[in-house]
This record gives C-alpha cells, structure tokens and sequence, in this order.
C-alpha cells in the first residue's frame, strides 16, 4: 500500500442555457502532491503516526490516513513565514523534508532564498 497517487477531483457546472460541464483535475499541486505521498506513505506503514489504523485493512487504512491529511493540511503546508513553523518541527523528518522541498519548488523557502543571494555575492 506505498503506491499513493493524487487524488481526482471534480467539479460540475451548469450554464443558462442548459449545458453542462465537468472538469476533473489532480486534487493536490505537484508541489504538494509529493508531501501527500510521503505523509500517506507513512500514515500506512506504521499504525500510530499519524491517526491509528492498527487491525484496519488497506482501504480503511487509506480512508482514515485521507482524513487525517485533510485535517493537517493546513498546518503542513504553512509557508507563511519561509522556514518550518514548530508545529511542523514535530512531524517525522522524512516529511519535514517534504515539506522544505515544497517550499523550496513554490519559491518560499527563506532558508533557500538566504543561501543563493550569499553564493550571488560570491560569485560578483
């Protein structure tokens, strides 16, 4: 159960005149979509990290790690302030690196940013 994709999404919409359109797109960024799969990669393999799934099977297993995901989006994905805010200090390192790499392709990381403005001086 290690092979987590980006979930689907759809949307439905009606015009005046009667037409309809579905439009179905990845649910996550490719940013974020790494920080997914890394996070329902770990909720699966080890039973307590994240929600408790010990004596679930796969697709529950799937179900309750996906909600968890929802509930700590948020918290995962604050960038506000560039670098990793406590709360996400707190999560495995596996994911806090997800979490940089994230950042880092959104061009928000603070740490980056630092470090190729220092090489730039460097290089005048």
């Amino acid at each position: 159960m290690d092979n987590f994709k980006n979930p689907l999404e759809s949307q439905v919409s009606v015009n005046n005149a009667g037409e309809m359109e579905v439009t179905i797109a990845k649910k996550y960024s490719e940013a974020e979509a790494s920080v997914y799969k890394s996070y329902m990669s770990m909720c699966a393999m080890e039973d307590k990290t994240f929600t408790d799934t010990a004596g679930m099977g796969d697709k529950e297993t799937y179900s309750a790690c996906a909600v968890q995901y929802g509930k700590m989006r948020a918290m995962m994905m604050d960038d506000s302030k560039g670098e990793l805010t406590e709360k996400q200090k707190k999560l495995p390192p596996a994911l806090q690196k997800k979490i940089i790499e994230k950042m880092k392709k959104e061009g928000k990381n603070k740490e980056g940013a630092e470090k190729e403005g220092s090489e730039e001086e460097k290089s005048d």
